[in-house]
């Protein structure tokens, strides 16, 4: 469906007018400009013409690299980032959601495509697997680069940890880096299905048990009218999406329409909190500081509609419910 067209290019999703009604024009209007993303994925595909303007100096590491410093991630910051993740391209396609700039018959736009990118390529060097130690690293690295927002679209469950021989002690240290930095994450849980249990989802999966980290998830219709109390119940779930389909950019210059899963929707909680911070910093210009995590949360659901009060499903893209608790 046609929605909009810019500099007379056909364009496919405009994520931006997708998500209009669920922020405020002033955030919208800032475009992301200010706000600092890490992006921690496959990498992206910088040769696509609507992805193209991130491929910047000093904001492409591969933390998955064995002689990656995290300490000082400058050292790698022109490092391979190309994305070759099952052909389609997992941080192409998710990265699309926040930066996509219009171009080609089916361009796309996306939420803040002003936002300042660092793609930081956690999986191994032959692209299929993700390791808890590279994306430690990886989150070490965007602690230093002084980011506002951390996106983390992979989960691990606890056991991996415990496979790799890693102490809590460095998964501390790392998160105590984040906190210094003032860096928000906002991390996937695992995509989970209408017969499968929400309780313990997140206290049972990294990153996802670290209290420091906003976690987000997807809801169909069928888990949207069976599941909604045991949900809501869980503290460790804060953002829900709809699963209602999106199109994307693809590796090799391609486009894609999917259903949205826990990745993409993470990416989406992650641009509109561009947003949000955007028009933050540019209210309170030099007074602006990093914000404590419940003072967040209570900002970006300004206008997220509770999933304990929500009336009735709505499948247009996004519908957004945030955790019902005392703290929002």
């Amino acid at each position: 469906m046609l929605q909009s067209f810019s500099n007379q290019l056909m364009v496919q999703h405009d994520w931006g007018e997708q998500i209009k009604s669920a922020i405020f024009k002033k955030w919208q209007a800032t475009g992301g400009k200010g706000v600092k993303i890490a992006v921690l994925d496959t990498g992206v595909d910088l040769k696509h013409p609507a992805l193209h303007h991130l491929n910047l100096p000093g904001h492409k590491l591969n933390a998955a690299m064995p002689d990656f410093v995290p300490a000082n991630p400058l050292l790698h910051a022109d490092g391979d980032v190309a994305d070759a993740y099952r052909k389609k391209g997992h941080g192409t396609q998710c990265v699309s959601v926040i930066s996509a700039k219009a171009a080609g018959q089916d361009a796309l736009l996306g939420i803040a495509p002003d936002a300042e990118i660092f793609i930081i390529k956690i999986n191994t060097v032959d692209h299929k697997f993700f390791r808890v130690r590279d994306c430690l690293r990886g989150l070490e690295a965007a602690a230093n680069l002084g980011v506002d927002i951390v996106a983390v679209s992979v989960s691990w469950p606890l056991e991996d940890i415990m496979l790799e021989g890693i102490p809590k002690s460095e998964v501390d240290r790392v998160f105590g880096l984040l906190e210094q930095s003032g860096a928000m994450v906002i991390a996937a849980l695992p995509n989970v299905d209408e017969f499968q249990s929400w309780s313990g989802l997140a206290a049972s999966n990294f990153p996802n048990l670290r209290t420091e980290v906003i976690n987000v998830g997807v809801i169909s219709h069928a888990i949207f009218n069976t599941r909604r109390t045991e949900i809501d119940a869980e503290p460790g779930i804060h953002c829900l999406a709809s699963n209602a389909k999106g199109h994307f950019c693809k590796i090799n210059g391609e486009y894609v329409e999917e259903a949205i899963s826990s990745s993409y929707a993470t990416y989406l909680v992650a641009g509109i909190s561009a947003l949000y911070l955007a028009s933050m910093k540019k209210r309170l210009k030099d007074e602006f500081h990093s914000m404590a995590q419940d003072d967040f949360l209570k900002g970006l659901s300004q206008k997220f509609v509770k999933l304990g009060s929500a009336a009735t499903w709505d499948d247009n893209l996004p519908v957004f419910f945030k955790k019902t608790d005392a703290t929002v």
